[in-house]
């Protein structure tokens, strides 16, 4: 099974502001969909609670301490541990697991060396926020694609698709 990280980072690595996105980026949104959809997505609680809407078709594996915690949606369940969802992913024969946030969740699954593959929105600006994606060695990735946009009336910045995988 692939474990994928999934996300979009400004060039200074801003990832989040104030629990939401501090740009307006529709082809990302696009992107992101078209990609999980059809997958189990491994989400911080923090990142979960800040969704305004349900991800169809994307049953969610929320990564919490808090063992009283309920999911919004059925389908969601709770897990104590990036392992937990791996482990629940592969049971329910995930073929790529995405991560999708938030900062702390990226991290620990990069410190880990859980993650075989990424996806990132290489966003063209910088932007203040509050979480950053973590610092990784790009030696220790290849870049399988790599598809370049320029900001326009719906996207704020240039922006491009990087996929990484671990070599």
């Amino acid at each position: 099974m692939k474990i994928s990280i999934i996300t979009a980072r400004t060039k200074n690595g801003v990832i989040g502001s104030n629990s939401s996105l501090p740009w307006k980026m529709p082809s990302d949104m696009r992107f992101f969909k078209q990609t999980t959809i059809g997958h189990h997505v491994l989400v911080g609680r923090k990142t979960y609670e800040s969704f305004n809407v349900q991800l169809v078709e994307r049953p969610s594996l929320i990564l919490t301490t808090k063992s009283e915690y309920k999911p919004t949606y059925k389908e969601d369940q709770t897990i104590n541990s990036l392992e937990e969802g791996i482990k629940k992913a592969k049971e329910q024969n995930e073929t790529e697991l995405f991560v999708i946030g938030g900062g702390e969740i990226y991290k620990q699954a990069l410190e880990k060396n859980l993650v075989t593959h990424m996806y990132i929105t290489e966003i063209d600006a910088v932007v203040e926020g509050d979480t950053f994606f973590p610092e990784f060695d790009k030696s220790e990735w290849n870049i399988i694609r790599n598809d370049s946009f320029a900001a326009g009336e719906k996207n704020d910045y240039d922006y491009s698709f990087v996929l990484y995988e671990k070599k």
